[in-house]
């Protein structure tokens, strides 16, 4: 199944099975992607994240985490729509708190999300208050730690990568507890908004709002970035990325409707753009088995751009020829 969220609230699902199986037997793709479930939400939808596990052939493990803002954060069926279970975190006031990202543990078991100079670990089997709640910063005034909204972040076997919008990324580890670092000012725009760890779980990489590159790290070696790779994001939006089935590449959208494919076994080269959509790309997923990759395009347009053709489209493509298109 492929989510998209939508300038209405609306968390839409779409059923890609029939596209995955006839691709996957060499059949001609003859069907467009179908309308599964609409989830509608009384506020902005700030994050989801999917089941690590999910199968449509086990019902019980088709499921996503969601944060809404001034919400606790919710375990939604993803076959019906309904709400499975809620999860709640106050701070030291009883006030409760907005989750601005939320993701699954790789082994499904927890759900952390990020909040304000906190961050939450849930059991997903104990609905209700989190099992963990802690400071990413000892005081207001401490240089230690990360600070500000915990805007992102990415499960591995490396651990927990939480990034924030004051540019800070922290590292938990169950052994050595948090390390964090600063994106230096010319990476970091205006605040980070994704993070995703390389299929080898040394690399980290990050992406920025109203910044022109996605950066990634050796956790192995803080002093300085790994590498560098050009990605325009002139927008508080956030444009997300991620890598191919392979892992061999960095698969980002663009401003400008194109899709690149950046060779991280050979950083220096030139990447690979593909004209995909008219309008912005803040959506790339790819599928964890087969090349098939899902795109969704859309931005608001302020007065001085209503003359731009808008393109809200979501795509799904093979190698480099579109098939399907809702």
């Amino acid at each position: 199944m492929i989510a998209a969220s939508t300038d209405d609230n609306t968390l839409r699902l779409y059923n890609a099975y029939d596209i995955v199986y006839q691709y996957s037997t060499g059949s001609t793709i003859n069907k467009g992607l179908q309308d599964s479930t609409e989830i509608p939400h009384g506020g902005t939808l700030l994050s989801y994240a999917w089941y690590p596990f999910m199968s449509q052939s086990d019902p019980a493990s088709c499921c996503l985490i969601e944060s809404v803002r001034d919400h606790p954060l919710h375990l939604r069926d993803t076959s019906s729509g309904r709400l499975r279970a809620s999860y709640t975190a106050y701070d030291a006031k009883d006030i409760l708190l907005s989750a601005s990202s939320t993701v699954f543990s790789q082994d499904g078991t927890s759900i952390y999300g990020g909040y304000l100079n906190h961050i939450a670990r849930f059991d997903v089997q104990r609905p209700g208050l989190p099992v963990d709640l802690q400071l990413t910063t000892p005081s207001r005034r401490s240089r230690d730690g990360i600070k500000g909204i915990v805007s992102c972040m990415a499960a591995g076997s490396s651990g927990l990568a939480c990034g924030t919008f004051n540019g800070h990324i922290g590292l938990f580890t169950d052994s050595s507890g948090m390390q964090s670092w600063r994106v230096p000012a010319e990476y970091c725009g205006s605040g980070l908004t994704s993070l995703v760890w390389a299929p080898n779980n040394v690399h980290l990489w990050a992406g920025s709002r109203q910044s022109q590159h996605l950066v990634a790290w050796d956790i192995r070696d803080l002093r300085g970035p790994w590498a560098v790779v050009p990605r325009t994001c002139r927008t508080q939006q956030r444009m997300f990325f991620g890598f191919d089935a392979t892992g061999r590449h960095l698969v980002a959208g663009e401003m400008d409707g194109t899709i690149t494919f950046h060779d991280v076994g050979d950083i220096e080269s030139q990447p690979v753009r593909v004209p995909a959509h008219g309008d912005l790309v803040a959506g790339i997923s790819t599928h964890p088995y087969y090349p098939l990759l899902a795109t969704a395009s859309g931005q608001r347009h302020d007065e001085s751009q209503a003359l731009l053709e808008s393109d809200n489209s979501l795509r799904i493509w093979a190698v480099s020829a579109n098939f399907a298109e809702k």
